[in-house]
Order: C-alpha cells, then sequence, then structure tokens
C-alpha cells in the first residue's frame, strides 16, 4: 500500500530544504510526482515540469558562462555540458535531501529514488514549477545557486571532469603549439613491461616517464607539464 506521507507530501519541509516557498502548491506536488505514481493515480507525472526545466537550466548555465567567460561556442557547450550532467544535478538532490519526497508505485521504491537519473530529473522538474510558479530571474537565481558556481567554481567543476591530456592539449592550442609523447624505450618481461615515455611540446623535449601502463605514463607527463603553463 502506497504511503500516506506521500500522497500528501510535507511541503514545509520540502520547501525549507529546496530554499523557496511555492505559491501554487500544486506545480511543487507535480513535480515530485514520478511517472509510476502517476501512472497509477491517474495524475500528472513531473515529466512535462522536466521538459521545462531543462530548457532554463540550459539557458540559465549558457548566459552565465557567456557572460563569465570568453570561449569559442565548441568550449562553452562542453562547460555548459559539465556542469549540468546527471552525475552533478543527482547530487544536489541527495544533498537536499528531496528523493525521499519523490512520490512513487509500489514496489522497489527506495531504489527508483535513488536512482541518479531519477534526481537529476526530478531537480530539473523543480525548476520547472519554481519557473512557472515565479519568473525566469527567480529560477535561473536558484538553479545557479544550488550549482554553487561563480567564475573560479565552474572553472575547477568543468576542469575536474577532464583528463591531465586534455587540458594539456586545450591550453597548448590557445598558443597554437602541438603535443606529442614519444615512446623512448620498452623492457622487461611480456608480463611486467615497463615503459620509459618522453613529452615534446613542439620539437622542445620535455621531462620523461616510467610505467608499466603507456597511459599512466603519458597522463603523468601531461599533469607535470601543465604546472609549467599554469
Amino acid at each position: 500500500m502506497i504511503d500516506k506521507v506521500l500522497l500528501t507530501p510535507d511541503y514545509k519541509a520540502i520547501e525549507k530544504k529546496l530554499g523557496y516557498n511555492f505559491s501554487n502548491s500544486e506545480l511543487l506536488i507535480t513535480a515530485f510526482t514520478h511517472i509510476t505514481f502517476a501512472n497509477t493515480f491517474s495524475v500528472e507525472s513531473n515529466q512535462r515540469l522536466e521538459f521545462l526545466g531543462d530548457s532554463v537550466l540550459g539557458v540559465a548555465v549558457a548566459e552565465f558562462l557567456y557572460n563569465t567567460f570568453h570561449e569559442r561556442e565548441g568550449t562553452l557547450s562542453k562547460m555548459r555540458s559539465n556542469l549540468v550532467d546527471e552525475e552533478n544535478l543527482s547530487k544536489l538532490i541527495t544533498k537536499m535531501g528531496l528523493q525521499k519526497y519523490l512520490r512513487v508505485a509500489e514496489g522497489n521504491s527506495d531504489e527508483l529514488r535513488n536512482l541518479s537519473s531519477v534526481k537529476a530529473d526530478l531537480f530539473e522538474a523543480v525548476l520547472g514549477a519554481i519557473f512557472l510558479d515565479s519568473n525566469f530571474h527567480t529560477a535561473c537565481g536558484w538553479a545557479l545557486n544550488k550549482l554553487g558556481i561563480d567564475r573560479v567554481n565552474a572553472q575547477k567543476k568543468v576542469i575536474a571532469k577532464k583528463d591531465f591530456k586534455t587540458q594539456l592539449q586545450e591550453v597548448l592550442q590557445k598558443s597554437g603549439k602541438k603535443v606529442k609523447y614519444k615512446l623512448i624505450k620498452e623492457e622487461g618481461k611480456p608480463h611486467e613491461r615497463e615503459y620509459t615515455i618522453q613529452i615534446f611540446i613542439g620539437n622542445k623535449a620535455g621531462a620523461v616517464a616510467v610505467n608499466t601502463s603507456k597511459k599512466v605514463a603519458e597522463m603523468e607527463l601531461a599533469e607535470l607539464t601543465l604546472k609549467d603553463f599554469t
């Protein structure tokens, strides 16, 4: 049987965690209604709000990045994608402790509520609801606040998503330089091979790394070399 608490969400508790008070409580209810619950009780699910919230979130972050960074379109797109991906949105819902209020049908309710995709959808649905309940400016402000991004944090979060080789390549592209990783030496038994790799920036030889994995050695060299450009 469905928990009565889920039939009547604790508005006050949810609003406190959200840091936003709804004028229209129906929007809040819908935002916390999963499709499984909606199909069981013939009510509206949060999917339409999720669709709307996804668009609001995209514009909010795009505007922030446009006004903050003077990068090319491709780079800005990657930055936006990294900041609003499923993992980040899911973590925000977990941090606020909101997944337990999601109304779902009987069955593996806890398992469903804790799926990253479901939590990310919930974040977007809530944002969509806030947008309809208030205005674009308020919704954008709420989203950026929950994402916790300013110029410094945005840069850190984006960089954290990239490996060192990608970071180095992007840094060097600005100066027109190219990076190469050259195998200098390979030795040891077949199952215990050690690879000596050297990095080259243009025609200039750089540091050398030794590892049982070529990939790891190259990553170590990229991380080391990055320090010379940051």
